[in-house]
């Protein structure tokens, strides 16, 4: 097992390839990690109001809470679901849809008309 305080986003997005799961209170176990199919430990009340992903396990600060959640999270059967979900926050794709959607709206919608009064 390896803890880090800082990786930096691209380090840290190309460790989680070779992760089993992830530990802690970050907005990237909530929003990134699940787009990868690896569990989230999410410990604490910090994200308490974010939409989750089914792949987030949230527990309270006790060694006791925390061991049963990564106990859960490195269960085959955990993993296995973990693949089935999809994350609330997008497929990765949302650049692509964007500019579909800007391309295929009608240019006149969003022009504006001005009256000088």
């Amino acid at each position: 097992a390896f803890s880090f305080t800082s990786l930096g986003q691209l380090k840290y997005l190309s460790l989680l390839q070779y992760s089993d799961v992830v530990i802690g209170n970050s907005s990237s176990g909530i929003t990134e990690v699940p787009s990868f199919s690896i569990p989230t430990v999410n410990i604490g009340d910090r994200q308490r109001g974010r939409i989750r992903a089914a792949s987030i396990i949230d527990c309270g600060t006790s060694k006791e809470d925390i061991t049963k959640a990564i106990s859960k999270a490195l269960s085959s059967s955990f993993r296995s679901e973990c693949k089935q979900h999809q994350n609330p926050y997008g497929d990765g794709d949302t650049a692509v849809k964007i500019i579909k959607t800007l391309t295929d709206f009608p240019q006149v919608v969003l022009k504006k008309k001005f009256y000088n009064l």
